[in-house]
């Protein structure tokens, strides 16, 4: 997603945006506790850049989160 090593102080911007897709439809085959690992870990790469928040609108992640919030666990939505 990174193009590299993650790390969320040197290396966290975004420079796949059709990643983010595969991401969200990657976590239903998760369970409970990685997917709520994952969206904490992403929610936090959001707020750093907001190069990234962008880039998450222009890919159309809140109609993604949105189309899947009733499928998923409580803790999760």
């Amino acid at each position: 997603m990174v193009g590299g090593e993650f790390d969320l102080e040197m290396n966290f911007i975004i420079q796949d945006a059709e990643s983010i897709a595969c991401m969200v439809e990657l976590l239903e085959h998760c369970d409970v506790t990685c997917q709520a690992e994952i969206w904490s870990m992403f929610t936090a790469i959001l707020r750093k850049s907001v190069r990234n928040l962008q880039t998450s609108t222009e890919v159309g992640l809140i109609q993604q989160v949105l189309q899947k919030m009733s499928s998923v666990d409580d803790m999760i939505a």
